[in-house]
């Protein structure tokens, strides 16, 4: 299984913390986040690994170069010539690469455990891991019936428990073939493209969830290490 590993942010919100860091090299316990992320897809079982990158784009080329060395791994690094968003990226490394059949999507600034890229492998595409939270405020909950058919995704600022995002979706090429190769969003065009079809499938995943998009959640983890939380 091929996994597309999303590290091009700009990580405007930790500029006040990691400074012009590419945020998925930011320092954890003495090491670069993003190979927490590998590691946990190494224990899943995925070696093909392709990261979309674009700003600080040598940082992550670093951190892949100087991994431990694994006879399994299969490294691709694709750059985007200009910010694309997360579906554009996901397109531009597919086009790039001419790769067609299934793969697994994630973002390289939330650590999850092998669970969720296992449960995103193995469901049939097009899948979102999902996973519980006390509080959607930041992200929006995801509904899905009892058939676990996604039926929609609330809006950002509702509070209270539910089901969000954990940002890993189990994907083919062909779920894809609508879509041109250009600046575009997974969450707020391709997403709600494949819930309007009823084709998408919500596998939900209760292992940790640590996001380090904001300060408060990167000062968390660095306090308290990665498998403490």
């Amino acid at each position: 299984m091929k996994a597309l590993i999303l590290c091009g942010g700009l990580g405007t919100r930790l500029r006040s913390v990691i400074g012009a860091s590419q945020k998925a090299v930011a320092d954890i316990d003495g090491r670069p986040f993003l190979s927490f992320v590998i590691e946990q897809l190494a224990m899943a079982g995925i070696h093909d690994l392709v990261f979309c990158t674009h700003y600080q784009s040598e940082q992550v080329e670093e951190v892949v170069t100087n991994l431990p060395s694994d006879p399994a791994r299969k490294v691709a690094i694709v750059r985007e010539p200009s910010p694309m968003g997360t579906g554009g990226a996901i397109l531009y490394a597919l086009s790039e690469l001419r790769y067609e059949g299934p793969f697994i999507a994630l973002n390289a600034d939330t650590y999850l455990d092998a669970t969720a890229y296992r449960a995103a492998a193995e469901a049939a595409p097009p899948s979102i891991v999902v996973t519980p939270i006390d509080d959607c405020e930041r992200y929006g909950a995801v509904q899905f019936n009892e058939d676990r058919q996604v039926q929609a995704i609330t809006e950002k600022g509702k509070t209270g428990p539910g089901l969000i995002s954990a940002g890993v979706y189990g994907l083919h090429t062909r779920n894809l073939s609508d879509f041109p190769v250009e600046t575009l969003s997974m969450e707020q065009v391709i997403i709600p493209a494949l819930i309007a079809q009823k084709l998408l499938t919500a596998q939900v995943y209760e292992g940790p969830f640590l996001d380090i998009g904001t300060p408060d959640s990167l000062k968390l983890i660095r306090e308290h290490g990665v498998r403490k939380l």
